[in-house]
């Protein structure tokens, strides 16, 4: 056993390892923002170790080669030299030739106070010089060290010498501070030999949870090597990462905590790098750095790079193998680094589009909120970035109005907390809570995560997710949800806070929610038993056709919008955000009707926006009826559903005009099905697929009739529970007869006779669809002779003149139809 001072060592050689020349920023760092001039915070070699690098200097400048020409040393893109003629006429008498008389004469002469004194009162070509010499000597030290870095390693492996070996803090902390500074191209070729020999002998010291510190730099800094514009730097840190992962298939058998720690790393380094830059048209685009990043996680990923970049970084070509001991099975799996690499890819480019977005955010809201959603989702790993990014989400709605929107985001929030409780057994919550969360919020997964503990690293994590954290959110949903007029969600969401209180018996608390949850189920009770059906949203298919959309271009999507928001409010919406972003010689055109859209047959420099009503499908609605949809709707409890289903129906005629005759009236009905349901975490979702269904002028005629008849038929069905519910029985009736046999109107049934019952265009009909009609007008006036009888026994003296009217209209109409249906006098 012998000891060696590592930790002296370092001391001493830590501060000549980095090496910064002032005009080149190559090596420099990841960031563009970084300063090119020197500053109090990264002192030269000279400034550190003088006078001993002046006697370096002076010792060396002494073998100078002296004659009419100087010669200038000149770094390669490889790193070595050249030596140039530099013309006698750029030096001077006052200027000498040596770099160690100008050195002793700035220092006899005072200038030499300060280091940028010195350095300005240099000739160009000596200061360029000095720096030539100063790199020497950081890349002599630096790979010094590196070679006592791993002969220590070398060392410990064997327990030869006496250190820490429950963290071996010697060799990280050497790693760490070789990894923070900046190096030349020298020692880049020559480290990650030894960083691959580090982690195959230690890895499991330092992948371990005592290093997470040490891991979390080692992460961050192979990132932002990643992100260098020296290519032959940029490929050696991807096979760093490579490395990595590879320790992680040997110790783990999987990527799961290093893609924790990857993707938390990833977060700090988008707050370091310039993810975005300026156009010569002023809109942003993607950066050269975020561009080397992206295209480093994916050759990460990319199994046919990975041989040539093993051979030309001089490691074995069983580098990435991960064999266990005694087993012949290979660990490493490239689908899963694929994945890895994906999640990476996902998190940057979430980051890229928030940076593109931002100047814009404040117009366009729907984007904003996306963006603030994508982020959520890509740091979906790391609990605290998630719920982090879900909650700027949830201000953005808040700001917005979108009540149902945030308070999803709160639902989202509190999920991610219960999950990772109830996968710990750490709470009073199990599955079933975590499954009606769930059908809270759809997008919302009712897995549990039964390895939350692999989320948790140093400073992040499961560790902060707590049943009060849970609580607070849910209560935040709760408020949100009211404000929405969302009362069947708010009565589940207090559900799943009574056990908590119970299980403290925090009696006070159980008394304030059973008072709220009786005031919200009274008010379920108002919404269910007023005649005017509560409908919390309106809904818009929107349309989106020109290529200065970009991905939106021929893409579909429904917005989900306050009740009060109108087709034209909503048109006036979209044409403000998107005519404030369109430049150049792009127009915005709104195209006013629901037909469908050739997208080949517009102008290319034009942008359209297609703006259709629709309305969401309930989960018994038969698509394929052929009633008109007033009654489905008002009759359905939209309050208690979520959607995920849109229809609109599009008159259109054959020869291509969109209103006709009765006889020519076609009718398409269009369903949509969104990505996810709504309310969401976000205003608007993604159309994946659309259907069409057509309706025959007879059956759009047999769908008005039916729709009618059911109508009344539901008025005269409907129980009422008191005799105080009879005047809203008695007004909603008088509606509906007024519309169907008063005399005014009596043309709406009769149309229908005259368009498909007589003349030319009965003789087209087939027998089963005019036995249909038949049929329907047949059950539509058996149905208003047996509502009159019940409208009778409901009025008082002062509707007796109305309900005459009522009766004359009735046998009115019964006259008209005999024309057409004799036996209309027989059934009646």
């Amino acid at each position: 056993m012998f000891k060696y001072n590592v930790d002296h060592f370092f001391i001493i050689s830590s501060v000549c390892l980095q090496h910064k020349k002032p005009t080149d920023n190559m090596l420099l760092g990841c960031s563009s923002r970084l300063p090119d001039n020197e500053g109090h915070d990264s002192p030269k070699y000279s400034d550190s170790l003088s006078p001993a690098i002046n006697t370096y200097l002076s010792e060396a400048s002494r073998q100078e080669f002296r004659s009419e020409s100087l010669f200038l040393l000149q770094g390669t893109p490889e790193n070595g030299y050249l030596w140039h003629k530099v013309s006698p006429q750029l030096s001077s008498s006052n200027q000498p030739y040596s770099l160690r008389e100008a050195l002793a004469q700035a220092q006899s002469s005072r200038i030499g106070a300060t280091t940028r004194a010195l350095r300005e009162s240099l000739h160009p070509i000596l200061r360029q010089k000095l720096e030539v010499w100063e790199e020497n000597l950081s890349t002599a030290v630096s790979l010094q060290v590196l070679e006592i870095t791993n002969k220590f390693s070398v060392a410990a492996a064997s327990q030869s010498i006496a250190t820490d070996y429950g963290k071996l803090d010697c060799i990280t902390s050497m790693m760490i501070g070789l990894f923070s500074r900046s190096q030349p191209l020298a020692f880049w070729k020559a480290f990650f030999s030894v960083f691959n020999n580090i982690f195959s002998v230690h890895g499991a010291t330092l992948m371990a949870r005592e290093n997470d510190r040490f891991m979390k730099q080692v992460a961050f800094h192979l990132l932002r090597l990643a992100v260098f514009r020296n290519d032959s730097i940029r490929k050696r840190a991807v096979l760093g990462l490579q490395i990595l992962i590879r320790n992680s298939f040997y110790y783990f058998t999987n990527t799961t905590r290093l893609r924790v720690m990857l993707t938390i790393t990833l977060s700090e380094l988008m707050s370091d790098i310039q993810v975005a830059q300026m156009k010569p048209n002023g809109n942003l685009e993607e950066s050269g750095e975020a561009w080397r990043l992206r295209k480093s996680l994916e050759e990460m990923a990319d199994q046919r790079l990975n041989v040539q970049l093993i051979n030309d970084c001089g490691l074995p070509g069983n580098a990435l193998e991960a064999f266990p001991e005694n087993s012949t099975d290979n660990l490493w799996s490239w689908s899963e680094v694929k994945y890895l690499s994906g999640s990476l890819l996902l998190a940057l480019d979430a980051a890229l589009e928030h940076a593109v977005l931002a100047s814009v955010m404040t117009v366009d809201r729907y984007a904003a909120a996306e963006s603030y959603h994508k982020l959520a989702m890509a740091y979906a790993s790391v609990p605290d970035l998630h719920i982090m990014w879900l909650l700027h989400l949830c201000d953005a709605h808040q700001e917005m109005q979108s009540w149902a929107e945030a308070a999803q985001c709160a639902v989202a929030v509190a999920s991610v907390i219960l999950q990772a409780l109830v996968g710990r057994n750490d709470a009073v919550w199990n599955r079933e809570h975590v499954a009606s969360l769930s059908k809270i919020c759809p997008m919302v997964s009712n897995a549990v995560a039964s390895d939350s503990s692999a989320a948790e690293v140093e400073g992040y994590g499961a560790s902060k997710l707590t049943v009060d954290s849970a609580v607070k959110y849910l209560q935040l949903a709760n408020k949100l949800f009211s404000q929405a007029e969302l009362y069947h969600f708010c009565a589940n969401i207090l559900e799943l806070i009574i056990p908590v209180y119970k299980s403290r018996r925090a009696y006070g608390q159980l008394a304030k929610c059973h008072t709220s949850l009786s005031s919200i189920y009274d008010s379920i009770l108002e919404q269910e038993s007023s005649p005017i059906t509560f409908i919390d949203a309106t809904y818009y298919r929107v349309g989106f056709y020109g290529t200065w959309f970009g991905k939106l271009d021929r893409k579909e999507y429904v917005y989900r919008e306050p009740r009060d928001v109108r087709l034209g409010d909503i048109m006036e919406k979209l044409s403000h955000i998107y005519e404030s972003k369109i430049v150049g010689s792009h127009t915005l055109h709104i195209i006013p009707d629901s037909r469908q859209v050739n997208a080949e047959e517009l102008q290319p420099d034009v942008c359209y926006l297609q703006i259709t009503a629709v309305d969401p499908v309930m989960e018994d609605e038969d698509l394929e009826s052929r009633r008109e949809r007033i009654f489905s709707l008002s009759t359905g409890s939209l309050r208690t559903q979520v959607f995920d289903r849109f229809l609109f129906d599009t008159p259109f005629t054959k020869n291509g005009k969109t209103q006709g005759g009765l006889e020519d009236q076609w009718k398409r009905r269009t369903v949509l099905q969104t990505e996810g349901s709504f309310p969401a975490l976000v205003n608007r979702l993604l159309v994946v697929k659309s259907e069409s269904l057509e309706f025959s002028p007879v059956e759009n005629a047999i769908g008005m009739i039916e729709t009618r008849t059911a109508a009344l038929r539901n008025e005269l069905e409907e129980p009422r529970s008191s005799e105080s519910d009879q005047l809203p029985r008695l007004q909603s009736l008088q509606r509906i007869l007024q519309g169907s046999v008063a005399v005014q109107v009596n043309s709406g049934v009769l149309s229908v006779c005259k368009a498909f019952l007589s003349g030319e265009p009965a003789t087209r009909l087939r027998s089963q669809e005019l036995q249909q009609l038949i049929a329907a007008l047949l059950e539509f006036m058996a149905v208003c002779k047996r509502a009159i009888r019940v409208h009778f026994r409901l009025i008082g003296e002062e509707d007796q003149d109305f309900h005459t009217q009522l009766v004359n209209g009735f046998q009115s109409l019964t006259a008209e139809l005999s024309h057409y249906i004799p036996a209309i006098l027989s059934e009646l």
